[in-house]
Formats: C-alpha cells, structure tokens, sequence
C-alpha cells in the first residue's frame, strides 16, 4: 500500500511544477493517508527508522499550537461509543462525581415540568429558601438559557458550578414571573437517612450511592430496625442516579440472611473482544433477616441504585413499588486526570438475574403506582413561631391536624381534634423522615411547622404532589403484618 502512497506524492510534486490542482480526499481517507504516509516515512525516509514516531510528533505540534484541540480530540474519540461515555472537561469531573466535593447548588429538589423543572422540595438552609423560592415554583430560565425541552439532567448542569459563584434563575410563581440572583453554596449532607415511621415499620432513602460516611448509617439503622424489632422496611430510591457499584454490593449483601448470587456483570475479558466473561455477585451470608422490603423506585432511579432494586427483588426479598425506573445497566471506569478533567468508559454490563439486560429499558415495578398532583384549596397557615409538644392541646394543635389531612398525612382529623395525640405524632414522624430526618425534637418543632407551610402554599397553587408510591408501600407493610399475624401470606409477594 505504501508505495501506492509514494506514487502519489511523485504525482503531487509533479502536480504542483504545473500548477494543476488536487482532488479533494474525504476526512476518511485523509486519516489512511496520514497512517501510510507516517509507515511510509518511519520504512523509507532516508533520516526516519522504524523506532520514529512522525505522526505523534506531528500531532503534539499541532496541540502545542491550537490549546482547544486536545478536548475536541478527546470528545471525538470517546463520544463514538455508548451514551454513558464522555471526556469532561477541566474543571467539571469534581462537581460532577467527587462526592468529597459535597453537593454545590442553589438547594432545590426538581421533577420535569413541560415549561423546565418544578420545585418539589427546596433545603431550608439553601440559597433557594432564603430567595424565596417554594415548592410549586416552576424553573423557566437559567441565566440565558430557556428550560423547556430540557432535560433534570441538562438542567442540573447549568444550575452546577464552583461555590461562591453566582447563577441567576427565572422562576413561574402561580401566575407571576420573576427572576433571582443565587450564590451556589455547598450543601454538605449525608446521603442516607433512616428512621421508624410507623409501628414496626423503618424508613431509609439513599439519595445516592456514595459513602461519605452513609454506610457507617445505614449499618446503625440496621441495628437499630433489628432493635425496635420492625418486620417492614420501606427502602427509597426514588430520584436516585446511583453510585459505587461495590457500595452497592454491599447493601444488597446486608439485606440478605442467606449466601446467594444475587446480580451479574460482564466484562471483557483481555485480547478477547467476541466474549465477554460473566461473573455472579454473591452475599456473604450475615444480612439482615428482614422479612418485608418494599423498594420505592421512579423514573431517575438508575444505575447503583438500580442494581439495588433489582437484587433484593430478584431473589424474592423484596417488592418494587413505584413506576419504571430509568434503566442504566452499563458500569464505567473513571480516569480523573490533572486539570480536573476526566476520561469516563464504559466496561461493564450489569445484567439482572431477572430482567437480564435492562439498559434503556428499566426494571418493571410489582406494584406500579404513580404520584399524582392534586389541587386543593386551603387557607390554613400554621403559627410557625411556637412548637407543639406531644399532646399537648391548642387551637394551634387542631390548625395542625387539619394541615396534615389536607396534606394526605392523616386520613381524618383525630377523635381529640386540638391535641397532638398519637395518629398527629406518627404523621410527623413520617414527614420528617422524608423531609427533615437531622430533626429529632419531639412533637411539630419550628422548622417542621415551617415546613408545612411550604408545602400548603404548594398546594394553595394547585401544585402538591401526594405521594402515593410511599403511601401505597405503607399499605402494603400494615397488609403484609396482620397476614403474618394471622400466619396468612401476604398479596403481591414473589
């Protein structure tokens, strides 16, 4: 071939004493040409050897003059393969994955919105609340850059960026629009919270798969679910994006008593790119006995938090409760380099026992349940500046209790309507674990007061989401203990 190549150049020395011009070559067989032209020089030129490198030398010219060049070349090569592989660029790998970094933001939880993304939560201590921003407002505008049509994840990315910078956001407030100036903060938190919500019943949400020291929590939640004796656990990982594939493992481990394969990967497996070699996650054996799990899932649990799911339900240890979850069954390996620029590769494929390979396509709930908003009328606002002691008695109380109807956390107003009695004490337990669980004051404390004044107003603008995914697997756990009460089996179960 090469001397096809040095035939050519002969031509092209001749072309130019007549001034005739060259066919275009298509960028194709301009990348042939420079791999026969640097075996051509590196065989027959005259000062080359077989140990030259022209081409390499050639192209750290060409990076030394154009300073852009290195990342489009690293985009180019990597963003030919699956969706999960990608060059970041210096600067972002920390923000994006380093979880020593903590959470840098404005401090509000999203869901997607036609216009952009709906405020579903916002942290009290956050940017965002100290703006003024509610749940029930609708992000429209980031900086220049319109939301609607965007992705949670695109537009998470541009409310990203370093702590002390600022980031302004335009904001549907009912009927209104407004725009505010934030500073991003970082907003250090753990990533698991557990507690008992009921009656034999414990909670615990991983918002992500990282340990920051969450494992270390997650453990004690589990001595602590063995101690209070609780047959259920409500496992959220709902909006979930997942994690350390290890931490995951782990998990799943402690939440089965028995020594069981319970998850696959496959790899490739060196020099061999038609087979791709598998191997079988197993439990150690020294998991708890827990012997109701109901695993809340929506459509951004992915990855980690996926392999969760799938591994406690594969085996028979546990329901999903929830709608379809996002379905990213592809493991990557991470190269951070220098300039905080990182490599990300796809190398791994996280085969369930059940649902095989669910790349794109998610994990089916047992129970499919979808949140719903509901509109609701109420004027009621709380007295935020006086805590409620447990039963204690009050016109405060009953504005308390009727709240909490209106908010689905109680079904009906208690028989003592103004005191904060039993049935008022278990709603508040419920609501704290998912909102505030660092709130360990006994009673409706000032911030949980405030609190559910956010989300009344929520509501007021016909915005509220029940959340009947958590309501349902509530049900299911009260279900599942009278059965085993009655030594019946409960409904629904593998």
């Amino acid at each position: 071939m090469h001397r096809r190549v040095f035939a050519a150049l002969l031509t092209l020395c001749l072309a130019v004493c007549t001034a005739l011009q060259a066919a275009a070559y298509s960028p194709q067989e301009q990348y042939e040409i420079l791999l026969e032209t640097d075996e051509l020089i590196r065989t027959e030129g005259l000062e080359s050897s077989w140990e030259d490198d022209p081409l390499g030398r050639a192209l750290v010219q060409l990076l030394e003059e154009d300073a852009q060049l290195f990342e489009d070349l690293m985009t180019a090569m990597l963003s030919g393969y699956d969706q999960h592989t990608m060059f970041l660029p210096a600067g972002s790998y920390s923000q994006a994955f380093d979880p020593e970094t903590g959470y840098v933001g404005i401090g509000v939880t999203m869901r997607a919105h036609p216009k952009g993304a709906l405020v579903t939560e916002v942290n009290l201590s956050s940017p965002a609340a100290k703006a003024g921003i509610q749940m029930g407002d609708i992000l429209v505008q980031v900086g220049d850059a319109p939301l609607e049509g965007l992705s949670l994840e695109e537009i998470s990315a541009l409310l990203r960026g370093a702590a002390g910078t600022s980031v302004t956001v335009t904001l549907l407030h009912g009927d209104q629009i407004r725009t505010v100036a934030l500073t991003r903060t970082a907003l250090r938190q753990l990533n698991y919270t557990g507690a008992q919500i009921a009656n034999g019943i414990y909670y615990m949400k991983w918002s992500r798969i990282i340990d920051d020291g969450s494992y270390a929590c997650f453990q004690q939640g589990l001595e602590e679910l063995e101690q209070l004796g609780d047959k259920c656990l409500i496992l959220d990982l709902r909006d979930n994006p997942g994690g350390s594939l290890e931490l995951a493992f782990s998990i799943v481990s402690d939440l089965l008593p028995q020594a069981r394969p319970f998850f696959r990967i496959a790899y490739r497996t060196p020099r061999s790119e038609e087979v791709l070699a598998q191997q079988l996650i197993t439990s150690d054996g020294s998991g708890k006995d827990i012997p109701h799990i109901f695993i809340l899932v929506n459509e951004n649990t992915a990855s980690a938090a996926e392999v969760i799911a799938a591994g406690l339900r594969d085996l028979g240890y546990g329901l999903i409760v929830g709608t379809q979850s996002y379905g990213k069954a592809r493991g990557q390996q991470h190269l951070p380099l220098e300039d905080d620029s990182a490599i990300v590769l796809t190398t791994m494929m996280l085969l369930s026992l059940r649902a095989k390979d669910y790349e794109d396509v998610g994990l089916s709930p047992d129970v499919p349940v979808e949140n719903t908003f509901y509109r609701g009328e109420n004027a009621i606002v709380l007295n935020e500046e006086v805590a409620l002691a447990p039963y204690s008695c009050s016109d405060n109380g009953e504005d308390l209790n009727r709240a909490l109807v209106s908010l689905g956390l109680l079904e009906t107003m208690p028989e003592v309507p103004y005191q904060v009695g039993d049935q008022t004490l278990e709603a508040l337990s419920l609501l704290k674990a998912i909102y505030l669980p660092e709130d360990d004051a006994p009673g409706a404390s000032v911030p949980v007061l405030r609190l559910i004044n956010q989300l009344l107003v929520s509501q007021g603008q016909g915005l509220y989401l029940r959340d009947d995914q958590l309501n349902t697997a509530l049900d299911l756990a009260r279900e599942a203990m009278e059965k085993d009460a009655k030594g019946e089996v409960a409904e629904n179960w593998p």
